[in-house]
C-alpha cells in the first residue's frame, strides 16, 4: 500500500465522520421538530401579507442609468 492509498482511506475515514456526525445532529433536530417543541431564535412568525411597514432600499441614493454607447 503507497502513500496515496493511505491518504485516500484516511480521508474517507474522516468524511464518514463527520458525515455520522452530521446525521447525528440532523436526527437531534429532527426529534424536536416532530415533537413540537423546537425553539426558533427569530423574533416569530412574519405575516408578509399583514406586514405595513416601508421597505429599507438596499442601495439607497446610488442608482445610476448605465451608459449605453451609441451603435449608429
Amino acid at each position: 500500500m503507497n502513500g496515496w492509498d493511505l491518504f485516500t482511506w484516511f480521508n474517507c475515514a474522516v468524511l464518514a465522520g463527520t458525515a455520522i456526525v452530521i446525521f447525528g445532529f440532523f436526527l437531534k433536530e429532527a426529534r424536536g421538530i416532530l415533537a413540537g417543541n423546537r425553539i426558533d431564535v427569530d423574533d416569530g412568525p412574519v405575516d408578509v401579507l399583514l406586514d405595513t411597514t416601508d421597505p429599507v432600499p438596499f442601495l439607497e441614493g446610488s442608482v445610476t442609468t448605465p451608459e449605453v454607447p451609441d451603435r449608429t
